[in-house]
């Protein structure tokens, strides 16, 4: 047996098959720590040059199969990222969209940190979508291929005790790339004038000095807040003597978001936000001399200046 066909062989062999009940449907399971792992992305590397091979078959024989109804497995093999590595590299690397390895990974976004993580790489072309989406890619890819997922006479992929439907060859739409591309931030609300910058300033309670967090964004109560970015509401909070009520979302990369001194909460704890969906409405409560929301952006719990990441 060469070492071609033994890669082969051990691949499918970590991949267990099982028949659905309803319309023979089957479900592979994907054991990301089992499957054969490539070291390097180079020549130089056995599984590499396998991988190689099995990609340049997919594209070679991609035109037969959308002229019948085989069902087909594409090998999988492993990658654990190191610290010089983005999403873009990688897919260059392997001659595999981005969009690909991105939803076989569920990774949401440009800006998500991979470094030391290990990545499912699929020898194909083409996006997986979760059956019971998360993140708000996974929502919007949902959207649009739920008929296709309601009907899916396809196999189902379980990674990581989720589940996945390959469409084969399809790729994000115009919106989902856009989306999936921007780790800007948007502004969270429409118009205000900035009361109080970022860094050191006088405390308008204390009459101390004192650094400030975030920037005080000065609007009439009742004023629309919007999500600076896609993510989950970590904490929906009332009543805090110093935040009043306010809101932290938790997006992706380790950067979470604050909104504070709200006079409504329109957003409840868990749920999962777009940029730009409408979550509470500017006040005055808490530690507030007037109506504004005290916004904060915090990268793994540090602080940091929101007008230098926000887009205007």
């Amino acid at each position: 047996m060469t070492q071609n066909n033994l890669v082969a062989l051990c691949t499918l062999c970590l991949l267990t098959i099982c028949p659905h009940t309803a319309r023979a449907q089957q479900t592979v399971h994907i054991t990301p720590s089992h499957l054969p792992a490539i070291k390097k992305l180079s020549s130089k590397d056995l599984l590499y040059r396998q991988f190689d091979t099995d990609i340049e078959n997919f594209y070679k024989h991609t035109a037969k199969r959308s002229f019948d109804k085989e069902q087909f497995i594409p090998p999988f093999y492993a990658y654990t990222a190191d610290e010089k590595d983005t999403l873009l590299r990688i897919a260059a690397s392997c001659s595999v969209t981005y969009d690909t390895i991105a939803t076989v990974n569920a990774i949401s976004s440009t800006d998500e940190r991979i470094a030391g993580r290990t990545l499912i790489l699929p020898a194909a072309k083409g996006i997986f979508v979760a059956k019971k989406p998360v993140s708000s890619i996974e929502i919007l890819m949902h959207k649009k291929h739920l008929k296709i997922l309601e009907e899916n006479e396809n196999i189902w992929y379980s990674i990581n005790g989720r589940e996945f439907c390959f469409l084969e060859n399809e790729q994000f739409s115009s919106t989902e790339r856009a989306f999936f591309l921007d780790a800007s931030l948007k502004m969270p609300l429409d118009s205000y004038w900035l009361s109080s910058d970022y860094g050191m300033r006088i405390s308008p309670i204390s009459g101390k000095q004192k650094f400030h967090n975030g920037i005080d964004m000065a609007a009439p109560t009742g004023t629309s807040v919007y999500a600076c970015k896609s993510g989950t509401a970590v904490l929906c909070k009332t009543g805090d003597p110093v935040y009043g009520n306010y809101i932290i979302l938790q997006h992706t990369g380790g950067r979470t978001s604050v909104y504070a001194h709200l006079s409504r909460i329109l957003i409840g704890q868990g749920d999962s936000v777009l940029q730009g969906d409408k979550i509470g409405e500017v006040g005055m409560t808490g530690a507030a001399t007037g109506p504004h929301l005290h916004f904060e952006v915090r990268l793994n719990n540090v602080s940091e200046d929101p007008r230098k990441l926000l887009k205007k």
